[in-house]
């Protein structure tokens, strides 16, 4: 049992809840529940992701399935920790900070696009404490680890870089999802967006780019042929200009403090690749060492209580019978 006042999603997250004593555990693991409704919102969307659903990829009761989630919430904040959780990618390391920092933005912004259920999914304050989302901030933290920038001022570039992927991936959802801007729409706007008005909207709308159009201004981010007006390519020219302006951003700001990035001691060298899976492989295994032991202490301890509470039981009968043949006698 998870300690009080940790959601029971959270223990589920880190493997610290108890297993199901009862049911088809042999065969089912929380993971694989996981897995299985990612694959289903991967191709159908999250609206198809039911506990019935996933139970049924298993040829199980739906009432199994509940042993392992107890509802589609605590399944849905799961699902978003596995699929954006970091593990699916790595932020290689070049040297740069800017160059990794960028990368981190990018790879944040292909994980949304290659779940976009994932932003349906509402954020809560325990998301941020999962394993995945830990090692994600890791990747994130890794990046910065050099910069002259105190812990607080981290994370806050940390939540920016987060709030602008999922922000970025969203737009750029709605943009693939979204048709043209119909001819009348089009001839409405551009009649009431006056250059008197509305300066420089208006000239967004005169050029087309207000509606998606490919820029003509060959100085433009997405700028070019009509090749460009793809959208897939224009979101990932948008995508390369917004990361550049935040980083540039970054970078001017370091400038003025004492110690600019670029004047800071090289970067302690990263761990080489086996020397990473090792540690990894020992953390992990430490890790499950941990859960089992937990959950035997856990059984013992409910074991102990059942016999506890039997006792008093027990007892209390003992002594309700002892009062009665006492008045009795008496």
């Amino acid at each position: 049992m998870p300690e009080a006042g940790v959601s029971r999603t959270l223990a589920l997250a880190w493997g610290l809840a108890a297993a199901p004593q009862r049911g088809p555990k042999r065969e089912l693991t929380l993971e694989r529940v996981v897995e299985a409704a990612i694959a289903i919102a991967d191709a159908e969307g999250l609206a198809a992701v039911t506990m019935q659903r996933v139970a049924q990829t298993f040829e199980f009761s739906t009432m199994a399935l509940y042993r392992y989630v107890a509802t589609k919430d605590e399944l849905h904040h799961l699902m978003l920790d596995a699929a954006m959780g970091g593990a699916f990618f790595a932020v290689e390391t070049t040297g740069d900070w800017r160059e990794e920092l960028g990368s981190f933005v990018r790879q944040l912004v292909v994980g949304y696009r290659r779940h976009p259920w994932t932003l349906d999914i509402q954020l809560v304050p325990d998301i941020h404490m999962m394993p995945g989302q830990i090692r994600a901030a890791e990747q994130g933290l890794r990046v910065m680890r050099e910069l002259p920038l105190g812990p607080d001022a981290k994370l806050g570039v940390l939540s920016l870089l987060a709030a602008f992927a999922r922000g970025q991936a969203t737009v750029e959802r709605e943009v693939l999802a979204g048709a043209a801007t119909p001819p009348g729409t089009r001839a409405l706007i551009e009649e009431a967006v006056t250059p008197a008005q509305f300066p420089q909207v208006a000239a967004l709308v005169r050029s087309g780019v207000y509606f998606g159009d490919p820029a003509s201004d060959a100085g433009s981010p997405g700028a070019g042929s009509a090749a460009a007006a793809d959208p897939v390519d224009d979101a990932d020219e948008m995508l390369e200009f917004a990361t550049q302006v935040l980083v540039s951003g970054l970078s001017a700001i370091l400038s003025q403090m004492p110690e600019a990035p670029d004047a800071a001691a090289p970067p302690a060298p990263d761990p080489t690749p086996p020397e990473a899976y090792e540690a990894a492989e020992a953390e992990l295994r430490e890790h499950i060492e941990l859960r089992k032991r937990t959950q035997r202490r856990v059984r013992e301890l409910e074991r102990e209580e059942t016999a506890l509470v039997r006792a008093r039981d027990r007892a209390k009968e003992f002594a309700k019978a002892y009062a009665k043949r006492s008045r009795a006698q008496g």
